[in-house]
């Protein structure tokens, strides 16, 4: 079934930065173990309530974590991955998502 959803997609986290989701991203994303189409709902639930946490190597990129219902057997939390940075001039923020996975949580 073709998800009829507009691109991209923008949210806001809970520190009210906007991020955005393009379909190219999204198409990466459902190559994980797991991951369908029909978790779109939960990594954007993820990027608005979920929790975040800096890259050690790289601080312009952060991964969002959150438990979400409904995710296939073992699986217990959405992992989506965002790289943040500015773009233009004047510059203007560039939040994106990079990819998103599921894991489980112990």
């Amino acid at each position: 079934m073709e998800n009829e959803q507009s691109w991209p997609i923008f949210v806001q986290d809970r520190g009210e930065r906007q991020i955005y989701l393009t379909r190219e991203r999204w198409d990466h994303a459902l190559d994980h173990p797991g991951m369908g189409e029909y978790l779109l709902d939960c990594a954007l639930e993820t990027l608005r309530k979920g929790s975040r946490k800096q890259d050690p190597y790289d601080p312009g990129k952060f991964k969002y974590i959150h438990e979400c219902k409904d995710l296939p057997a073992s699986y217990t939390d959405m992992v989506v991955v965002v790289k943040f940075g500015w773009q233009g001039s004047p510059s203007k923020p560039n939040n994106f998502v990079l990819t998103a996975y599921l894991v489980e949580r112990w």
